[in-house]
């Protein structure tokens, strides 16, 4: 059965992922602060549990030295009625009573000024940002893309620049007076945009400053499996599967790098271990990694009884660690963040287990299936025997995808194609065919984009 789902208490819709060890309401990724192995809602639970933490220790530290202090004194009989030990604990205890409530009152003003209403501080004839209400949270919604579009009015001797959260992203220099800055991609969480003019003589003014949250997707939303894109876009996406080898992945990226192709790839924690130099090229050629789980398990029964049933053992918990100690092995491989999608392994899941990958923040992607193998975009390219009769040369591969492609002028539409990025094969080797698959593709008018692309234009 999967478990309640419960939301941020601050932004009621986007789903609770974590609980304030302070004063344990329910919070989202964008409103947690970790710090000393604990998490909270804000600063002021965060000041106050190390406050705390510090009164303990130096009332721990009190308690001794008064012991000590006193010892000698306790056995006269005119003290023991008047606890001089209970007086100055008593005064002490009275006075980080009073600090607390005066630090709860500041934090209490900041944290109103950071999670106030959203500001727009621009020119002062700028037109009145309207006030909404939500009435109801939304269990499916999602804004799949959020791009921000500036345009502006400058003296010619000024450069234009715009920045977010204090990271320069972008400079122009105006054409006729007149500054554009078109598409620029905004984060989950908070941004804050500034558009600052800076004159040849080094003087810089903010023109615009904006403020506001980009939310997380919701549960609902991400439970949804991806097998296929947008039927109305000429586009595909080739993705590859990173388990335990690594013995053709070079040559697939030297490939892609020479017809100038970004791909998604979907990488275990134990490849990111053994290969951290190829996961780093991965990164620095363009493209997209997402969540392959850290070990590859198999999820449900379907080998045993081909039904997609929860493996005994596999809990939330066992799913979120799979995929939480994937992602923070790649931050820390490759200083980047994970795409928040993931390839359940074997493609083995069913709707409970998508439920708590979702919980965790990611969406599946598996391959479009169809009829029969020449629709499904599995290319099983990790068969290496051919006496198996699930066998296919690389040749027929490569025919398969092509064919796929051009049945129709829309049948390849949206198809997501699924390869590997090691082979037991000890010769006829299906990547050797990319360079012939892109061509063909190409040829036929479409697009080779990223698993995130597809999702945002479906």
């Amino acid at each position: 059965m999967t478990k309640k789902v419960e939301y941020c208490y601050q932004h009621p819709n986007v789903v609770a992922t974590h609980t304030c060890t302070l004063c344990e309401n329910k919070i989202c990724f964008n409103c947690k602060h970790e710090i000393f192995g604990h998490i909270f809602c804000g600063m002021q639970c965060l000041t106050i549990f190390v406050v705390k933490k510090i009164i303990q220790g130096l009332f721990q530290v009190f308690r001794i030295l008064f012991r000590l202090l006193f010892w000698p004194f306790a056995q006269l009989k005119h003290l023991r009625h008047l606890s001089w030990k209970g007086i100055v604990v008593s005064a002490i205890l009275i006075y980080c009573v009073i600090h607390l409530w005066l630090l709860n009152r500041d934090m209490n003003t900041i944290r109103g000024n950071l999670s106030g209403p959203q500001s727009l501080l621009a020119l002062s004839d700028s037109a009145a940002v309207p006030d909404f209400s939500v009435f109801q949270p939304l269990k499916g919604g999602m804004v799949k893309s959020n791009l921000l579009n500036i345009t502006g009015e400058v003296e010619e001797n000024h450069m234009v620049s715009l920045s977010i959260d204090g990271q320069l992203k972008h400079v122009v220099l105006p054409r006729d007076g007149n500054f554009r800055f078109k598409n620029v991609n905004l984060h989950r969480g908070q941004n804050h945009v500034i558009v600052r003019a800076t004159s040849a003589e080094g003087k810089s003014t903010v023109l615009q400053e904006l403020t506001f949250t980009y939310s997380a997707p919701t549960v609902d939303y991400l439970m949804r499996s991806i097998t296929r894109g947008s039927k109305n876009i000429k586009a595909m996406a080739l993705t590859f599967d990173g388990g335990s080898q690594n013995n053709i992945t070079e040559e697939i990226l030297n490939s892609l790098k020479e017809k100038d192709i970004l791909c998604t790839f979907f990488l275990t924690g134990e490849f990111i271990q053994r290969y951290p130099k190829t996961v780093k090229r991965i990164v620095r050629d363009g493209h997209e990694v997402g969540n392959h789980t850290w070990s590859h398990p198999k999820l449900t029964t379907f080998e045993e009884n081909r039904k997609q049933e929860t493996m005994p053992g596999v809990t939330a918990e066992k799913i979120k660690q799979e995929l939480e100690k994937t992602a923070m092995l790649f931050k820390m491989v490759t200083g980047k963040n994970m795409a928040g999608l993931w390839r359940a392994p074997y493609g083995y899941y069913n709707k409970e287990i998508l439920g708590w990958a979702a919980e965790a923040g990611y969406k599946h992607v598996g391959w479009t299936v169809g009829r029969d193998w020449h629709e499904t975009m599995d290319t099983l390219d990790w068969v290496a025997d051919k006496e198996s009769g699930a066998y296919r040369s690389a040749d027929e591969i490569a025919a398969k995808i092509l064919g796929f492609a051009g049945k129709s002028s829309s049948n390849g539409n949206g198809a997501i194609i699924l390869m590997h990025l090691g082979s037991e094969r000890k010769d006829d080797f299906p990547h050797k065919k990319l360079p012939e698959i892109i061509d063909g593709l190409k040829k036929q008018g479409y697009d080779l984009v990223k698993i995130s692309s597809m999702v945002n234009e479906s």
